[in-house]
């Protein structure tokens, strides 16, 4: 049996100790504060009726009160859902009518989302943060629970961002949230004293789980913002002296233009990069600057933490997301279902008790998902004689041109080292002569002029002639989903 109350525990340990700090508002919650209102929120959702196995769900931006709706469903044996607020009230409509909650928490903010989701289905009960949130904590009570689960049981259902189609329910037992608490604090030593800032959408695993629950699970603060915006963040680094952080490639690239070497980072211990590979002229850039900067590797079933690169290794190992967690197993797999040679391309699985329960009422996803009982990652990648790992890219985004397999992070690496460029997506488009080609879209830096074939002429110094692409286009930006990642097929559909 696993306790799911390490903040109970926290706040018996060192109560003290700031568990949440809002960046905006200045508001802070001891692990006392935390624990007392979490206990609060447990007997008032348990007097609306939600019991084991219900779900409740959240929709509103980044604030403390999403780790007291979690640290109440935990203790309550509820399913934390967590909803993106930035989709659009009949994709949430759909969403909830998929999970079916019994009570959804949520900001101001969403009231045309919750006015949608609520006629669509009458018989959830909406409670509004702020005024009446507070309501419902001051009239219950915070007696403390003897709380313990089944590892089974499940802590958090979390939505996929939908980059292939409808969004999934990962099932996240108590199991995996455990894990990956352990995993994350063995990979980058979190300890009491360590101040991770937030700056990811919290209803996005990166957000959520990367970070935050390993650094409430072995008690550090948990600095949190509303937002991301780049020169509010490094403001934050410098006043709160944060340690370690977690961002995707484009949020580190907003970083350094929006002036890094004008602020104080010295206090980051660990910089970690998720979400997409990171561009090598990137990583580069923060190495150079003497910043443990380490790329890293993990998908909402089965992390987000499963790979470890340590920061002695980082430059030898350039490139590399590193060797997998203490607690898991990996392997790249051929198109037969056999474990290739060290060097050999091929499909990245994982496996170890980080490992989601499959999908929510989702029976043929979940049986796909899962082989042997690896988990299948659906990414490319190679394993070297030292165990490290480098991921080549999506399966799906490797295109074949003239019978050769391109894999587009490898080209972008490329064209991003040309400067003037900003960022770029390569795409595998259909062609006549070749079967597939590739189209470059790029993003050209303010006050830079660059043209295809200048872009062209750069690839094809540094690449293998059917590696480089055949068109190209420019754009203002480059089409993402709300964890920053770009979205290759709309990329694909505008230009195609």
């Amino acid at each position: 049996m696993i306790t799911a109350d390490f903040v109970q525990r926290q706040a018996q340990t060192a109560p003290w100790r700031t568990a949440v700090r809002e960046v905006e508002t200045g508001r802070a919650l001891t692990y006392a504060q935390l624990s007392s209102r979490s206990w609060r929120l447990y007997h008032a959702l348990a007097a609306l009726g939600v019991r084991a196995g219900d779900r409740v769900a959240l929709l509103a931006r980044n604030g403390a009160e999403a780790f007291e709706a979690l640290v109440a469903c935990l203790r309550l044996g509820a399913a934390y859902t967590p909803l993106n607020w930035r989709l659009a009230p009949a994709e949430l409509v759909d969403i909830v009518g998929h999970c079916q909650p019994r009570v959804l928490l949520h900001d101001g903010a969403s009231a045309d989302q919750v006015e949608a989701i609520i006629a669509a289905a009458p018989e959830i009960v909406g409670i509004s943060l702020g005024s009446a949130y507070e309501a419902l904590l001051s009239r219950s009570t915070e007696t403390v629970v003897a709380v313990q689960h089944d590892p089974e049981a499940l802590a958090m259902l979390l939505y996929t961002s939908g980059t292939t189609g409808r969004p999934k329910g990962v099932m996240v037992p108590h199991r995996q949230l455990f894990w990956n608490a352990v995993n994350t604090v063995a990979a980058t030593d979190l300890g009491p004293e360590d101040r991770a800032l937030a700056c990811l959408p919290l209803f996005h695993t990166g957000g959520l789980n990367c970070l935050a629950t390993p650094t409430l699970y072995r008690g550090g603060t948990v600095v949190l913002m509303a937002a991301f915006d780049a020169e509010r963040t490094l403001e934050t680094v410098a006043r709160e002296r944060v340690t370690i952080t977690v961002a995707v490639p484009t949020m580190y690239r907003m970083l350094l233009d929006a002036g890094l070497d004008r602020f104080d980072v010295s206090s980051l211990g660990t910089v970690l990069c998720g979400g997409a590979p990171c561009p090598l002229p990137l990583l580069d850039a923060y190495l150079d600057r003497g910043l443990n900067f380490r790329q890293g590797f993990g998908m909402t079933e089965v992390g987000p933490n499963c790979f470890s690169l340590p920061p002695w290794m980082a430059r030898r190992k350039k490139g590399s997301v590193g060797q997998v967690v203490l607690h898991g197993e990996a392997a790249v797999f051929g198109d037969d279902g056999r474990v290739l040679p060290d060097g050999e391309i091929g499909e990245l699985r994982l496996r170890g008790p980080h490992a989601c329960a499959g999908y929510w009422r989702a029976p043929e996803e979940t049986a796909a998902l899962f082989s042997d009982g690896w988990a299948r990652t659906g990414d490319l990648a190679t394993r070297d004689d030292e165990g490290f790992f480098r991921v080549a890219g999506r399966a799906k985004d490797m295109f074949i041109s003239g019978g050769e397999n391109v894999y587009p992070a490898e080209v972008e690496n490329v064209v991003l080292a040309l400067d003037g460029v900003a960022e770029v997506a390569v795409v595998g488009v259909p062609d006549a002569r070749w079967g597939e080609i590739g189209l470059a879209a790029i993003v050209v830096r303010p006050g830079a002029a660059l043209d295809a074939e200048a872009v062209r002429a750069h690839c094809a110094e540094r690449l293998a002639r059917f590696k480089v692409p055949k068109r190209f286009a420019f754009l203002d930006a480059l089409p993402k989903n709300a964890s920053g990642k770009v979205l290759k097929a709309e990329v694909r559909s505008k230009l195609v």
